[in-house]
């Protein structure tokens, strides 16, 4: 719904309480005259630009948290837990519950009632995409952008086609396993090298941890692509040492026309299985897309303002997560496409990126947890 639905249905404190806030000129015995004034005062892009630049630094983060969620619906216990996270990212003394009633006298969330009668809490969506487009319009300040790059890499599909390639082999080779469940090196390598994208395998190497079921023994692409594999229940690691296809698998390697489908499932997978090690990860591939849509936007300035979001994950610094675990990953999985001009490394979300980011339910999605 959008505000001015909202306010029709709000009791009258709550709108007397945002004609306060914004000091509305208007008569207060009119239910109808304070709805307008507040959507007049509101949508105007003065006061949008002057409230966004008057709010404070735990405002700020409590409104991206809120906002850059492709939820439009919360519980209490959601709000509070987006304002507990606020705090924590700011280091600050301020209660949850004083952040979430500052987000209702602002008009930002409007109480609803939802299955069973119970108390939710609603987000105006043209407040929600006016207020997106000021803060990213800001932040966009921040970074430098090119419309065009002569030269970039662009791996939409391939991390499908290698999947495919990889249970092609498996249906026509013999795939050992050692006693642990990995395939051997030596086979290890002549897999890679027959992808589009090849890999080595891994020297032996200590911490490597928390990115998935076997990212302790495979590198980062081909371990995204076995466990997803895996997880469809298209592989199956037999007793007798070897791997091989189930018959969903069979099945699946006989109808793999159905590309677009699978690479956005990929995507979906990768969301889920990264953001336990990454909690903020669907708010910061949201953050790139609003970010780097449609233009191409210095990849060091990017990474300058998604830090914030990210912390050092046991060996690994939070720099290396943004350059290894997102940005990587999410060229492989064909979200994005990087550029250089004069040896600068440019960023730029693609159309089918834009279009799986914004049709899937990020926010909400399980995680998958080895």
């Amino acid at each position: 719904m959008n505000l001015n639905e909202m306010l029709i249905y709000a009791d009258i404190q709550h709108i007397n309480k945002i004609v306060d806030h914004y000091q509305c000129q208007c008569d207060r015995h009119s239910k109808t005259e304070m709805i307008q004034s507040i959507i007049y005062t509101l949508f105007q892009n003065k006061t949008l630009e002057e409230m966004i630049d008057q709010l404070t630094d735990i405002e700020r983060t409590f409104v991206q948290l809120l906002y850059l969620d492709s939820r439009t619906k919360y519980t209490i216990e959601d709000l509070l837990a987006k304002g507990k996270q606020a705090i924590e990212l700011q280091q600050s003394n301020e209660k949850p519950r004083e952040i979430v009633l500052t987000a209702l006298k602002k008009g930002w969330i409007f109480q609803g009632v939802g299955k069973k009668h119970l108390l939710i809490y609603l987000v105006p969506e043209d407040l929600k995409k006016k207020i997106l487009q000021s803060l990213i319009r800001k932040l966009q300040k921040q970074v430098f952008v090119k419309e065009e790059i002569p030269f970039y890499r662009d791996e939409i599909d391939l991390l499908f086609s290698d999947l495919l390639t990889f249970l092609n082999t498996i249906l026509k080779e013999d795939i050992y396993l050692t006693n642990e469940g990995n395939i051997y090196k030596r086979q290890q390598y002549a897999i890679f090298q027959s992808f589009i994208i090849p890999e080595e395998p891994l020297k032996r190497q200590a911490f490597r941890f928390g990115y998935g079921r076997r990212y302790d023994e495979y590198p980062d692409r081909f371990s995204l692509l076995y466990d997803y594999a895996y997880y469809q229940k298209w592989i199956d690691e037999g007793e007798k040492g070897f791997l091989g296809l189930t018959t969903l698998g069979i099945q699946w390697v006989e109808r793999s026309h159905q590309r677009m489908k699978e690479s956005k499932k990929l995507y979906q997978f990768w969301v889920r299985l990264y953001k336990h090690p990454i909690p903020f990860l669907p708010l910061i591939v949201r953050f790139i897309d609003l970010m780097s849509y449609q233009q191409w936007v210095r990849l060091d300035h990017l990474q300058e303002l998604t830090l914030f979001w990210l912390k050092d994950h046991y060996y690994e610094k939070k720099e290396q997560i943004f350059q290894e675990r997102i940005i990587k990953m999410m060229l492989h999985l064909g979200l994005i496409q990087l550029g250089n001009d004069d040896g600068i490394p440019f960023l730029r979300v693609t159309e089918e990126g834009h279009h799986w980011i914004n049709d899937f339910e990020s926010f909400e999605a399980k995680e998958i947890v080895y």
